[in-house]
């Protein structure tokens, strides 16, 4: 008689039990890079919107030095140096 294509049930739930545990590793290393994306990402919106306030010129003038900024690579210099930052004066 040939085997079972499928694991046996305690095969099963054994690796399910393996994935969630990984996955909640994961999660705990992956959640403080996600919530400081969003609040970038944020940081610019209240940005434009504050600046909507003022009139259109304000307005046009804060979205081309955000896209200035982020096309120049001045982002990513930015967030480099916060990195060193954290790692020097952190505790």
């Amino acid at each position: 008689m040939e085997e079972a294509p499928l694991p046996n049930t305690e095969e099963r739930t054994r690796a399910s039990t393996t994935f969630v545990e990984e996955l909640k590793k994961v999660t705990y290393i992956a959640a403080p890079m996600v919530v400081v994306t969003v609040s970038l990402h944020l940081l610019q919106v209240v940005s434009l919107m504050m600046a909507g306030h003022l009139g259109e010129l304000s307005l046009s003038g804060v979205s081309i030095g955000g896209s200035f900024a982020g096309v120049t690579g001045f982002s990513l210099l930015a967030s480099l140096l916060f990195s060193i930052l954290l790692l020097v004066y952190a505790p």
